[in-house]
């Protein structure tokens, strides 16, 4: 009986010395992603390489929409935002590219690239994107021109990122 005892108390004694302490619970990650230089960039590259994608597709096949000028227009005026800081905005308009090169891609019945998709840390820094009546307003305030997809066929696009 006492080796019983003995062996019980060792037990409860070891389960006190080696139990850990609760921690407190992590404070709740924050769900909002931010635009900052890095994601910019990031997102703007994809737009760029989902633009040369659009651009060869229209190249090949010869269906001419608007689209691709849309886009060309949209992404320039994206990489302008970008060069001066305005990263959110630079986003905005990059997103509405994508948009105008999907369009373009199924006119032209090619298949798009992953870079056409949005990631979900995409959609999260798009999030609260004006509507694009308001984005096309901007933008033709501020005075870039209207490109058509013919325009677009010989020469540099003017959309790579450094």
């Amino acid at each position: 009986m006492k080796n019983l005892l003995l062996i019980f108390s060792l037990l409860l004694l070891s389960t006190f010395a080696f139990s850990q302490k609760k921690k407190a619970p992590a404070p709740a990650a924050s769900t909002e992603v931010k635009a900052d230089h890095a994601r910019t960039k990031n997102f703007l590259l994809k737009t760029s390489r989902f633009t040369g994608h659009t651009h060869r597709a229209v190249l090949n096949v010869k269906v001419y929409t608007g689209n691709l000028g849309q886009m060309v227009r949209y992404q320039r005026y994206a990489k302008k935002l970008y060069e001066a800081e305005k990263y959110q905005q630079a986003i905005y308009f990059s997103r509405r590219a994508r948009f105008f090169g999907n369009d373009a891609l199924k006119a032209n019945k090619a298949i798009p690239t992953s870079d056409g998709k949005f990631s979900a840390e995409e959609e999260t820094l798009s999030a609260g994107c004006p509507y694009d009546e308001e984005l096309e307003k901007i933008i033709t305030a501020a005075g870039e021109p209207t490109l058509t997809d013919e325009s677009l066929m010989i020469g540099n696009l003017g959309v790579e990122i450094k």
